[in-house]
């Protein structure tokens, strides 16, 4: 069942996680983290500012021990938490995750640190965590890293260098990838009154003080946005969501997603208190998009691709290997079943257009991911019906997302173990 429909409730979208992450990080070196739960809409900010409060209390740094700080599947909590825990003076304790977490690349972060003054001792093999650290005050100073690592490394180092000694001036030694989440970064601490410079070719931070500015407020998440934009694309029903800034005036380059959906159809009318979005007309039949820069927004807009019979080849994508889980390959073997055939490179991933017969009985594997279960949930537009496995996956940034779907036409059986979500 498909079709416009203007009478629907408006939809209510978390905070960013990425400007919400930076926001907390900020707070706690502002000296002005909230005691009480801030964001209860993302599991991943609940588990970052529980984190930094285990670390900081209002006297000073807490000694821990070998006690864990234990920061669950949340990468970027893990890395934010580290370089945190290493730039505070006096703290010393053991900060850990589940093991994908802890297989995830940490190295370029850790290794940094140490150069820079940071007591870490690696506790798994390899490099990998947990990391055993000792707060200290880090000396800083010029380093160089490369740009086609996962950004969250250099705002790790950016978010902590106003409290060393000599800051920081980090040269990058490849082009950047995800410059955007960088520019998010930088343009937070600016309004935190942190003086930034950022270009292609390195990012300088000097010493100072955060200061939290009067009436400052976290973004609703464009991340979330995209399934949205995903459910109008493959139902063709008009939709209002709340509180989106433009792309011209957000922080976040996910915002971006307004011009990619573009490209199959959406159109995006903003006003002061939500945006409407509708499907205008078919749009593309054949899409080559770069993704290097809004790496989030890759399954939304191949779920919508494939199920809109649109063609598509992304590049930029290999780092989405590393995330919650391998995002390449769970697309892969999850559009496998409804009978279309992906090809993964080493950066791209494409569908040209093949198909076999579809799988009888389908249950979607969430393998653990947040954004594969919501990426898939809005297939039910086009089946009528769809299972996915695992649904509480969505509450790592998105608590709310099945309460949502009842909003755009969706019903929801939500059990332990397996959601049902069916077309009103």
């Amino acid at each position: 069942m498909t079709g416009k429909n203007t009478s629907m409730e408006n939809i209510n979208l978390p905070a960013s996680k990425s400007i919400g992450a930076r926001f907390l990080v900020a707070t706690y070196f502002a000296g002005t983290l909230p005691a009480d739960p801030y964001f209860d809409d993302s599991e991943d900010l609940m588990v970052l500012q529980q984190a930094l409060l285990d670390i900081y209390s209002d006297e000073e740094p807490i000694d821990y021990g070998e006690s864990p700080i234990d920061v669950n599947a949340s990468g970027t909590a893990y890395r934010f938490v580290t370089a945190v825990c290493a730039s505070s003076p006096g703290a010393d304790f053991v900060v850990t995750g589940i093991p994908r977490l802890l297989s995830r690349p940490i190295r370029p972060l850790t290794d940094l640190l140490k150069q820079a003054g940071a007591k870490i001792q690696p506790l798994g093999k390899d490099g990998d965590g947990p990391l055993r650290i000792t707060g200290t005050k880090i000396t800083g100073g010029y380093f160089s890293i490369r740009g086609d690592i996962s950004s969250q490394f250099i705002s790790a180092v950016m978010l902590v260098a106003p409290y060393w000694t000599n800051g920081v001036h980090l040269e990058f030694t490849t082009p950047l990838v995800s410059k955007p989440y960088l520019e998010m970064t930088a343009g937070l601490m600016k309004k935190f009154g942190i003086p930034v410079t950022l270009n292609d070719k390195f990012v300088e931070v000097s010493p100072g003080n955060y200061i939290e500015p009067e009436n400052f407020s976290v973004e609703a998440d464009w991340s979330a946005a995209s399934f949205f934009y995903e459910a109008c694309a493959l139902s063709g029903k008009i939709m209002k969501i709340n509180n989106l800034v433009p792309p011209q005036d957000s922080l976040q380059g996910d915002s971006v997603a307004a011009s990619r959906f573009g490209m199959l159809g959406i159109k995006s009318d903003f006003n002061d208190k939500y945006v409407t979005i509708e499907r205008t007309d078919e749009g593309e039949k054949n899409v080559e998009c770069d993704f290097t820069n809004c790496p989030d927004l890759v399954l939304p807009f191949a779920v919508t691709c494939l199920f809109s019979e649109v063609k598509f080849r992304f590049s930029g994508v290999k780092n989405l290997r590393l995330k919650e889980s391998d995002r390449l390959e769970s697309l892969r073997k999850e559009s496998e079943k409804f009978g279309y055939i992906i090809k993964i490179g080493e950066d791209s991933i494409e569908w040209k257009g093949e198909r076999r017969d579809g799988d009888s009985d389908i249950v979607v594997d969430t393998y653990g991911d947040h954004r594969v279960a919501m990426s898939f949930a809005m297939v039910a537009f086009k089946t009528g019906s769809i299972r996915i496995a695992n649904p509480s996956v969505v509450e790592k940034s998105f608590v709310r997302f099945w309460e949502e779907l009842p909003k755009i036409g969706l019903d929801v059986e939500l059990g332990d173990k397996e959601a049902r979500v069916v077309v009103k």
